[in-house]
């Protein structure tokens, strides 16, 4: 694939990594004892380590820190189904922002426990995680509030291409990254990053079968409104905004688009955890699984898996194990 370089975009991820760099530290870059070998190195990007266990701290920072302090009095609406929510609110706790977040009924009580520990207002939407967002933007648009999207937005973008400078600073010789994809910002960033700095770096992304609205999208052409099942990837699952700046940068930036089942993405998350000693939520077991698809493609090379977040619920936990 012949990859356009981006280049606002590309300048947005360097200013967020000179924004946010008091805010978030560079996270470790793991060689996995399991899926390494003497010829073949595969790298966890331990994401999970973040102090709200999840890559979204990362375009929350840089968003909130973007704007002006007349802007943050108002305060923040955004959409979350737990992570990017608990970016927004560790960054208002930080900087004195009221903030508020739609969320879906059903979103995992660990997500919800750790936005609430922020102190920010939680509103919790009926059905598909979309309808947060629809709402969301309703009232931030009613009530004269900036409204935060989870991944439509050049700066949350940028945030999240800050994982793509880190990577490169580490392995300049990365043959691939395999990363999970929900609304497509982690996607885009780290998409956009490599294909200025490494662009033999081959992007894969990986959607669990129960949830791909991106990927149908993207072979479709357009944005299209398409139900979710339930998966335990909770955090990237759900519809796509129509109109987001990422079904472009996914479309001429991604390389391969694998899915994966659930049994598949549980398997994945049992072999992270017991590797790196740490915790994982389901969307880090969709990226592994999508390695393991493809595990003798990438054999003698070097690999990095996006290991996005740890926020996973003790009950679902202990099932899975």
């Amino acid at each position: 694939m012949s990859k356009k370089l981006g280049t606002d975009q590309f300048i947005e991820i360097a200013k967020a990594s000179a924004r946010i760099k008091h805010v978030v530290a560079p996270t470790p870059l793991r060689l996995s004892k399991t899926l390494s070998d003497s010829d073949t190195r595969v790298f966890f990007k331990m994401e999970n380590l973040n102090p709200t266990g999840s890559f979204k701290l990362r375009g929350a920072a840089n968003k909130i820190l973007s704007m002006t302090d007349a802007e943050r009095k108002k305060g923040v609406v955004t959409a979350s189904t737990g992570n990017h929510g608990a970016g927004v609110g560790y960054m208002c706790q930080k900087t004195g922002t009221k903030g508020t977040v739609f969320g879906p009924d059903d979103m995992s009580q660990a997500k919800y426990d750790g936005m609430v520990s922020y102190g920010v207002d939680v509103v919790k939407n009926e059905g598909d995680p979309i309808n947060g967002e629809k709402n969301a933007r309703k009232f931030a648009a009613e009530n004269d509030i900036p409204f935060i999207s989870p991944y439509n937005d050049p700066q949350i973008v940028g945030g999240q291409g800050t994982i793509g400078f880190e990577l490169f600073s580490e392995v300049q010789d990365l043959d691939a990254v395999f990363i999970s994809l929900g609304g497509g910002g982690l996607m885009s960033g780290i998409a956009i990053a490599m294909a200025n700095l490494s662009p033999k770096t081959k992007i894969i992304a990986v959607s669990p079968s129960n949830s791909n609205v991106m990927m149908q999208s993207v072979a479709a052409g357009e944005v299209l409104d398409l139900p979710s099942d339930p998966t335990l990837s909770d955090g990237p699952a759900g519809g796509v905004e129509m109109g987001t700046i990422t079904f472009e940068y996914c479309r001429d930036y991604v390389d391969e688009y694998l899915e994966v089942s659930e049994e598949e993405l549980i398997e994945g998350l049992r072999i992270f955890i017991d590797d790196t000693n740490t915790i994982g939520e389901g969307a880090v077991g969709v990226a592994v699984a999508g390695y393991l698809k493809q595990q003798e493609k990438w054999a003698s090379k070097k690999v990095a898996i996006i290991a996005c977040g740890g926020n996973i619920s003790r009950s679902v936990l202990k099932e899975i194990l």
